[in-house]
């Protein structure tokens, strides 16, 4: 009986022992991580401490790597815990519950050699601090012990396309007093700090990396940065569109000293020679890493801009439209553009219309478009003297045209100022170039839409124009009626224009006919008088001849006179005697005026003509012969 207790107690012995022996056997497979505990038989841990090390009680840092292990049952506990991986797209964010304090002012802890937290007992042998820690794993598996270190998986860091990042540095120096944006990390020779685009944590904090924003930007790209060191924010590139350009303002560097205490002296109207900026942005610049306004706009592109570091404003120069209309504010604010892109380019202000009153009391409202450009080169004194192009119109462009038009509406009645619309274009535009041109601004044009003027003025004015109109129309109408008594008229003598020319014709016949009767009168007349005076002056000479007759017979001659006269007879001799004194010369036998007739009695009057002159002439000759004998 006591035999058979004692082998039932063996057998119950030895079978604890098989059990106990079996039962410290763990197996670690190849995706696990064994973690031990030590349960009994060690020494204790100080006080904070969590994991165990030196043989001290409790959860060790030392892991089991995949394999078959055996520790004393109720001594030893095994632990297995899966690996840990981190995917192509993530970062794992370590943080552990053991190790040294944090340094004062620190927020992470110093990555450290621990073969990336694989290591726990090297982690926790060189000094490993408790908390968030610098260093970070990288895509991969890792074999970590889980009890000590913490760790989290954050998506790593993509840039896309027409996109940057801008880091903020949550750990390092703090920035220095007056600084906006972190100065550059640098080593000991001047050369900037690769940290490569911030994922080299532990090299940014080794070389006096400073908190806050980082003046270098991300490109596009994935990066593995540790999210609880670095803050990215990710924003779109700085786009400068065609008719633009962009006057940046650095607010890198140490903030500019404040202007003395009293006022400064008061510069003439319109000089951007003194002073154009106010206290931290008093010049323009040429060193984009001092803080002030940059002298050189940039151009139209696109631009890897850091929004922190540099504040763009945009400045249009093309067209700039301002409307003073009825259709409601457009207005938009040029330093980010948008709204349309700025209606593509042909940036667009709008007012409502103008308001005036007239010298005789009437209120107007005038709608205008202006047009004006500001020169690429005067982009920067525009931002630096007003901020924005938005507030160069509301504080020079609008108070200016709006005053313009109310001192002309005040010198014209309503109705001149109306009418007068070509000239206030004129004027106005003349002199908007001569005060635009103080404040660096061209204007371009301006326009006169339209000038609203009252109904009731405007009915007494279009009553008065219709009335005019009307009796213009009846001036014309009458005008076209005399016309067309005068084309009547004319119409009636081109009818009658035959008769009147036949009329005329006969008329001129008839009086060709008269003078050439006249004429034949005259020359018969003429005829009658000469052959009269001829028959006289025959008659005479006759006489003549038979008184030298006588005396011929007185003196022997007429003896030979009366023979010749037999012979041929007295007139005869009478002929012979003329046809002798012709030949002498003394006889002109050709008339001073010669008087036609018809055909036939042509050659009888001038054979008459002739022989009374020629018995003329000789009645003459023979009276002063007598004469001269007695």
């Amino acid at each position: 009986m006591t035999a058979g207790i004692l082998e039932f107690v063996v057998a119950g012995v030895a079978l604890i022992l098989v059990l106990l022996i079996i039962k410290g056997f763990y197996l670690i497979a190849a995706n696990e991580v064994g973690i031990l505990t030590k349960n009994m038989f060690g020494k204790k841990m100080p006080a904070g401490q969590i994991i165990a090390r030196h043989d001290e009680v409790g959860v060790q840092a030392m892991t089991l790597m995949p394999g078959l292990y055996w520790r004393i049952p109720f001594v030893w506990s095994f632990t297995k815990v899966p690996v840990v991986t981190v995917d192509i797209n993530s970062v794992g964010i370590v943080e552990s519950i053991d190790g040294e304090p944090l340094p004062k002012g620190r927020v992470l802890a110093d990555e450290i050699e621990c073969n990336q937290f694989q290591d726990a007992e090297m982690f926790l042998a060189n000094h490993g601090k408790k908390g968030p820690q610098v260093g970070i794993l990288r895509p991969g598996t890792y074999r970590i012990n889980t009890v000590l270190f913490n760790i989290t998986r954050a998506p790593a860091v993509k840039i896309t396309e027409n996109t940057i990042g801008i880091a903020v540095a949550k750990d390092g120096i703090p920035l220095p007093t007056g600084y906006v944006v972190a100065p550059k990390a640098l080593n000991d020779d001047g050369t900037e700090v690769d940290h490569k685009s911030f994922q080299n944590g532990q090299l940014f904090i080794d070389k006096k990396g400073y908190r806050g924003p980082q003046l270098d930007t991300l490109q596009p790209g994935i990066y593995y940065i540790n999210p609880n060191l670095f803050d990215i924010k990710v924003a779109d590139v700085a786009e400068v569109l065609p008719g633009y350009v962009a006057v940046i303002r650095s607010n890198v560097g140490i903030e500019l000293e404040k202007a003395p205490a009293g006022p400064e002296p008061t510069l003439k109207e319109g000089d951007l020679h003194g002073p154009i900026h106010e206290d931290v942005e008093k010049i323009l610049i040429t060193d984009k890493y001092t803080r002030g306004i940059w002298r050189e706009p940039v151009a139209p592109g696109k631009y890897n801009l850091n929004a922190i570091a540099f504040t763009a404003y945009h400045v249009p120069t093309s067209a700039v439209t301002i409307d003073w209309a009825s259709e409601g504010k457009i207005g938009t604010e040029v330093k980010g553009v948008k709204p349309a892109d700025a209606k593509a380019a042909g940036v667009l202000y709008s007012f409502d219309p103008l308001k005036v009153t007239s010298k005789d009391g009437f209120q107007l409202e005038v709608n205008v478009r202006m047009v004006i450009r500001i020169q690429p080169a005067n982009a920067a004194y525009i931002i630096a003297r007003f901020g924005s192009v938005a507030n160069l119109i509301d504080q020079i462009v609008h108070p200016l045209i709006d005053s313009s038009f109310r001192n002309k509406a005040g010198e014209k009645k309503a109705i001149d100022f109306f009418q007068s619309r070509t000239d206030l274009q004129t004027e106005a535009l003349a002199h908007a170039k001569e005060r635009f041109a103080d404040y660096n601004v061209e204007a371009q044009n301006l326009l006169i839409a339209y000038i609203d003027i009252p109904k009731d003025l405007l009915d007494t004015q279009t009553k008065k124009e219709i009335a005019n109109q009307q009796q213009a129309q009846y001036d014309q109408e009458a005008m076209a009626q005399e016309k067309r008594i005068a084309v009547m008229e004319k119409s009636a003598r081109a009818d009658k224009q035959k008769d009147v020319i036949d009329a005329k014709l006969s008329i001129d016949i008839n009086n060709d006919r008269a003078e050439a009767m006249v004429k034949e009168s005259d020359g018969k007349r003429r005829s009658v008088i000469l052959e009269a005076q001829g028959t006289k002056e025959a008659t005479i000479l006759v006489a003549d001849a038979n008184s030298y007759k006588s005396k011929m017979e007185g003196n022997g001659v007429a003896a030979a006179y009366n023979a010749q006269k037999e012979a041929i007879g007295q007139q005869n001799v009478a002929i012979i005697k003329l046809i002798q004194e012709i030949a002498a010369g003394k006889i002109q036998i050709v008339p001073q005026v010669l008087v036609g007739g018809g055909e036939g009695q042509q050659s009888g009057n001038l054979f008459n003509t002739w022989l009374a002159q020629m018995v003329a002439q000789n009645a003459a000759k023979k009276e002063e012969q007598q004469k001269g004998e007695r």
